[in-house]
């Protein structure tokens, strides 16, 4: 397989079991790939992007039809979903000359309108993330991390307003209801990426560059290697995880499977 010739697929049974079958829905080429995809929380659409990372397109499952929402550089990489499905969150780019600005945004999937929520600037270095029901924005900084409102009401189908990342090469777990913060170095020298909270708020599964996916309570016990792979999510209940393991030579990719596994690693 290319190394950028991906397609995106819809896993008939379920996200979380090791089944085989699967419907081809998005079918991407060197010159026009489709890569990224993310379900929206209620199951009803899929958001993917194209060739580095260039704008948002959503595909509607019932319809089976699809839309772009933004053809903005950079929008692609790493947004998400807010939890009632209706909203994206993302920080998007562009190019002043050499130099690029980044501003985060948040995109109405159905009116398919956006709202800036930050200026552009030259220095955004963390990625923005849902807080407070995703009424609010929290935007990592290496200063003082900054909080803004997202233009949407609250909402109570995210029971913590927990928000972890990366900052200074450790895992920052902070409560945003109480402004406590800790911050964990759990494998040494380890570069983490790929951070995700589950969404019962008692435990992260994070990746390590060059190494293994691990996850672990949110006040930094139970550490557990689960071994080999990449960009993992967490199943609905909060006790499965389902990642990825790729394979390439440095120009195309060799293997390419999905994996569903115990959060406890069994």
């Amino acid at each position: 397989m290319k190394k950028y010739l991906l397609v995106i697929f819809i896993f008939i049974t379920s996200m979380i079991t090791a089944q085989s079958d699967y419907q081809l829905i998005v079918k991407g080429s060197l010159e026009d790939v489709a890569m990224n995809p993310v379900y929206s929380p209620d199951g009803s659409k899929i958001a993917y992007t194209k060739s580095n990372f260039q704008g948002i397109w959503i595909y509607e499952l019932q319809s089976q039809s699809t839309y772009q929402l933004t053809d903005e550089s950079a929008a692609g990489f790493a947004f998400k979903w807010s939890a009632d499905s209706k909203s994206i969150l993302t920080r998007v780019s562009k190019y002043e000359d050499v130099r690029r600005y980044n501003a985060v945004k948040v995109f109405d999937v159905d009116i398919r309108e956006s709202k800036q929520i930050t200026e552009y600037r030259t220095m955004m270095p963390y990625l923005p993330l849902w807080a407070d029901g995703d009424s609010k924005v929290y935007l990592p900084v290496k200063g003082n991390d900054e909080v803004f409102l997202s233009n949407k009401q609250k909402n109570n189908l995210t029971t913590n307003n927990i928000v972890t990342f990366e900052k200074n090469n450790k895992i920052v777990i902070k409560n945003l209801s109480n402004n406590s913060e800790q911050s964990f170095e759990p494998v040494k020298d380890g570069q983490y990426i790929n951070i995700s909270i589950a969404p019962d708020g008692a435990k992260i599964v994070f990746e390590v560059v060059g190494g293994n996916l691990f996850t672990m309570s949110i006040d930094g016990t139970n550490l557990t290697d689960i071994g080999k792979g990449n960009r993992p999510r967490w199943s609905f209940d909060s006790n499965r995880i389902i990642y990825m393991i790729t394979e390439d030579d440095g120009h195309d990719y060799t293997a390419s499977d999905i994996y569903t596994i115990n959060a406890d690693g069994t």
